[in-house]
């Protein structure tokens, strides 16, 4: 079993390492950018007002997010799986000048080698269920959680014109897990997500929907993979998907639910 464990740590380890070198290039194009414009407006409602509290932005990969928060001035320690990732996560720290506001790390958010109650705000948009315990106990009391989670609702919908049948398990509860960009992810639904937290000893604050909308919209594939637009409809679209992204009433379409928690 654990044989078993080490090998899959390897193969993610080298799939992502192989991917680094490519992987900001998709929040390039129109359909990222909206994406990121999307998550960081979300993000702000809830980071912390004084910029002391230290922020965990675990699975981080190349520092997308930890740029951000530490160009705000935040003490920042990012982790990831991948020194492929992380390696270029430093070149970004450097090249911007704040590479000594963060500390980098490679390890598993699976089982991270940090103290209990470390951090003051902890995020790791990955997509994990299983994770949650782990991101639960390095969060310091009163502290804030950021989560992504993989939609039950839209894998479900997705899956219905292909395979029915599965559509149909995921939607009933019947097939925890979904293949995804060669992982297997646990799918979640909105008030199975609710309830994971809670159990957790946490306070939900709010979960939204994200990801994935610009197909809802029927914006076409070519503007959407464009790397140059207008910004006055830039700016409306993204306002458009942030406000999707809070309305409950359409949360099975998204890709990806992020649940907002404070620990009690």
């Amino acid at each position: 079993m654990l044989n078993s464990k080490s090998k899959n740590i390897r193969r993610l380890r080298k799939k992502w390492d192989e991917r680094a070198k490519n992987y900001d290039e998709w929040y390039k194009t129109f359909k990222g950018a909206v994406e990121h414009y999307v998550e960081l407006e979300l993000l702000k409602e809830y980071l912390p007002k004084q910029r002391t509290a230290k922020v965990l932005d675990a699975a981080g990969g190349t520092g997308r997010i930890t740029l951000i928060l530490a160009k705000m001035g935040y003490p920042v320690t990012l982790c990831d799986i991948s020194s492929g990732m992380l390696n270029l996560a430093k070149r970004k720290l450097l090249k911007a000048g704040i590479i000594d506001r963060v500390k980098i790390l490679e390890c598993d958010v699976n089982k991270m080698p940090f103290s209990d109650e470390s951090f003051d705000f902890v995020l790791c948009w990955d997509g994990m269920v299983e994770a949650v315990k782990e991101l639960v106990r390095v969060t310091r009391r009163r502290g804030i959680m950021s989560v992504f989670l993989v939609n039950r609702c839209r894998e479900a919908f997705d899956s219905f014109s292909e395979n029915p049948t599965l559509a149909l398990k995921l939607m009933n509860g019947c097939s925890n897990h979904i293949d995804d960009d060669e992982e297997k992810y646990k799918v979640t639904s909105v008030r199975e997500a609710r309830d994971l937290f809670e159990t957790s000893g946490t306070k939900v604050l709010g979960i939204y929907a994200v990801c994935h909308w610009l197909n809802k919209l029927l914006i076409p594939k070519k503007v959407q993979r464009s790397h140059r637009w207008d910004e006055k409809y830039f700016l409306q679209t993204s306002r458009m998907v942030l406000g999707l992204a809070r309305e409950p009433s359409v949360q099975g379409l998204s890709r990806h639910l992020v649940v907002y928690a404070k620990k009690i």
